[in-house]
């Protein structure tokens, strides 16, 4: 059998602890050994193809809790084709896509087109998220056991969050005896409706209607209580808020099987990037997001979030618009920002000012969300399924939103220049982006 040989790279493999030069073995599928350079399992066979990884990082695979594919309904924005291929660009080997399509992603039948289409374009590996009640309106269950057996990874009733505590309750159970997480849009919407950034002095001096923290703490805590009445497994998707963490820590010390997700732009935005990057005088919709951006001691406390323990991933919150819809204006516009290509740089972005180390960065973008999920992902040992990234972590480049590989350019870092970019991208030992 032909070998993929990736050779001369930092293997950094947080669920083993290794960060050591290693030569990475693929044979087939799987990853088949890691070995030093000058072994003999290294040593060139014919028919060998070769990976010069000299200088850079090998990674796990990336794998993304939290992306929106549109399709089906919204392809002008998204589709399965150009969002894995953007995944894919971004080092990203395994994405999980949100439910809130339209139709919504709530019956088998609509599960088995979708599955076929991602067998037909995806570039990585697509697991679905089914939703959790029907249309998502949060007042019935889906049929959970008939999703979980057509191959939906979770349940989610993300873009609108779970109306009602009981229904959120029996999905917790049923999903339980699925061996499915569900992941949770914690936002009161209730508090929240018409709002379109966080109350305090920038949508006061921007006039926008606001939206206060305690809508994300309140749900957070209300769908942390469900758990401990019903059971399962729940992880809280985009925390922003210190309250909301601070009720996730205190969940996980109790034992509560709990998870959360934080989002880049939380990390490296605050509310005040609005007033300060106007265009034509008006607040730029590409920085409106759901949930939207918060303070800078908001931004600290996930940052001790990362570092403690008490965050269990990170995940892009992938959500692309079409220029048409965002150029509606920043209260009118849709909520969502792009993240496949740039989360990466913006992590890496962490370590460089020392944020955080090297390993529990890749950590969070690999072992990390393969546990919340509860697959055989996300680490680089023999017999692992053969998902590797190779990351320049020295070169800069700059984010250009036309130059992007999503069908959308509503990126809130149009213009940065972020260090760290992806050289190669593996899935299943065959390459999907790079020479």
């Amino acid at each position: 059998m032909a070998r993929l040989v990736i050779h001369g790279g930092q293997v950094v493999d947080p669920a083993s602890g290794l960060s050591q030069p290693r030569d990475l073995i693929i044979e087939g599928n799987r990853i088949k050994n890691l070995c030093a350079s000058s072994s003999p399992a290294a040593a060139r066979q014919d028919g060998d193809r070769r990976i010069d990884a000299s200088g850079q990082l090998v990674l796990p695979g990336l794998i993304d809790l939290h992306v929106h594919l549109r399709e089906p309904g919204q392809t002008e924005a998204e589709t399965v084709a150009s969002g894995t291929r953007a995944a894919a660009a971004g080092g990203f080997t395994t994405v999980v896509c949100m439910p809130n399509t339209n139709p919504v992603l709530d019956s088998p039948a609509g599960l088995a087109r979708l599955m076929s289409v991602i067998d037909r374009q995806a570039l990585v590996r697509v697991l679905p998220a089914a939703a959790l009640s029907v249309e998502l309106k949060g007042r019935r269950l889906t049929p959970i056991g008939d999703l979980a057996a057509g191959g939906a990874a979770a349940l989610s009733d993300d873009g609108l969050g779970t109306a009602r505590s009981s229904v959120l309750a029996a999905a917790l159970r049923q999903a339980a005896d699925c061996g499915l997480p569900v992941l949770v849009h914690c936002e009161d919407r209730r508090m929240t409706r018409g709002g379109v950034a966080t109350i305090g002095p920038v949508a006061k001096k921007l006039k926008l209607p606001g939206i206060p923290a305690a809508a994300e703490t309140e749900a957070t805590r209300r769908a942390l209580n469900q758990v401990r009445h019903a059971g399962g497994r729940l992880h809280v998707q985009h925390v922003s808020t210190r309250g909301a963490l601070a009720a996730v820590r205190r969940a996980k010390l109790s034992g509560l099987p709990v998870t959360c997700e934080v989002t880049p732009h939380h990390l490296v935005l605050t509310a005040d990037r609005i007033s300060q990057a106007l265009v034509s005088g008006k607040p730029d919709p590409n920085l409106k997001m759901n949930p939207p951006l918060r303070s800078e001691r908001d931004r600290a406390a996930l940052l001790e979030g990362l570092k403690d323990g008490t965050v269990d991933a990170i995940a892009s919150d992938h959500a692309p618009h079409t220029r048409r819809a965002k150029a509606r204006g920043f209260i009118d516009a849709p909520f969502g920002v792009t993240g496949l290509e740039t989360t990466l740089g913006l992590v890496l972005g962490l370590v460089a000012d020392g944020e955080l180390s090297l390993e529990r960065a890749v950590g969070l973008l690999t072992c990390g969300p393969a546990r919340v999920l509860g697959i055989d992902s996300g680490k680089l040992n023999p017999g692992s399924p053969a998902d590797v990234v190779v990351v320049d972590p020295d070169t800069e480049w700059k984010v250009v939103p036309s130059r992007m590989r999503s069908l959308s350019g509503n990126t809130a870092f149009g213009g940065w220049t972020l260090r760290g970019r992806v050289s190669w991208t593996i899935v299943a030992g065959e390459i999907v982006h790079g020479s």
